[in-house]
């Protein structure tokens, strides 16, 4: 679900190689170094992309994580740089990150695709994927479901917006079944999710200070 209203810029997605699969040469630029770009940044290590980091923040959570996975990685800090968009083939945007930044806006401008963790993780699921969104409640309905399909002798993997990072749920054996916990945020960058089943809770006024009106909020 992506939200193309208001004075939102549009998400571009890079167009599917042969076999389905998204191949992205070039650099991708992670925004955001929180533990979901933490997640960003091993995804691509173990894949053997390059990449870059950036934060707002000077000394970002995820900082001295990064040093240890990949010293060699560039990073700039204190500050989304928008030099880093040369060269740039894919954003990674985390989603405390909001697409209206500068940043953001450079880079749709370019036509660089912004996608979030949870379109990377889209792209390499191999089991279904049930997905629960809305303002309350979706960590309880996800925890339940979670807890119903294991009781139900299914393999089942939890994480998303809740718990572990969807990225970090590929680095086991694929399961029976996938449940994440979605927020509009992380809608906002995933474009190819497929879901065997979702549930939209509820939508009521929340994120108003990121959202231009409840109905864009709803469009996330």
């Amino acid at each position: 679900m992506v939200v193309h209203a208001g004075h939102r810029p549009p998400i571009h997605s890079p167009a599917p190689a042969a076999g389905g699969t998204h191949a992205v040469a070039g650099r991708t630029v992670v925004v955001g170094l929180g533990r979901t770009g933490l997640s960003c940044a091993r995804y691509l290590q173990a894949r053997g992309r390059a990449f870059a980091v950036t934060d707002s923040r000077v000394e970002p959570p995820g900082a001295e994580a990064l040093a240890r996975l990949a010293p060699h990685v560039e990073t700039r800090f204190g500050g989304f740089d928008e030099g880093l968009l040369d060269g740039a083939t894919q954003i990674v945007v985390s989603p405390g990150v909001s697409l209206c930044e500068p940043f953001m806006r450079a880079a749709a401008a370019r036509g660089v695709p912004l996608v979030g963790d949870i379109e990377l993780f889209a792209r390499e699921a191999r089991a279904p994927v049930v997905a629960v969104t809305g303002t309350n409640g979706k960590s309880t309905v996800t925890t339940l479901l979670a807890e119903m399909a294991r009781a139900a002798g299914q393999r089942v993997l939890a994480g998303g917006n809740l718990g572990r990072p969807a990225l970090e749920l590929l680095e086991e054996p694929a399961p029976d079944l996938y449940v994440l916990e979605l927020s509009s945020f992380q809608l906002e960058t995933t474009q190819s999710l497929a879901v065997a089943a979702a549930a939209v809770l509820n939508v009521t006024a929340d994120h108003m200070d990121r959202y231009a009106s409840l109905a864009e909020y709803a469009a996330a």
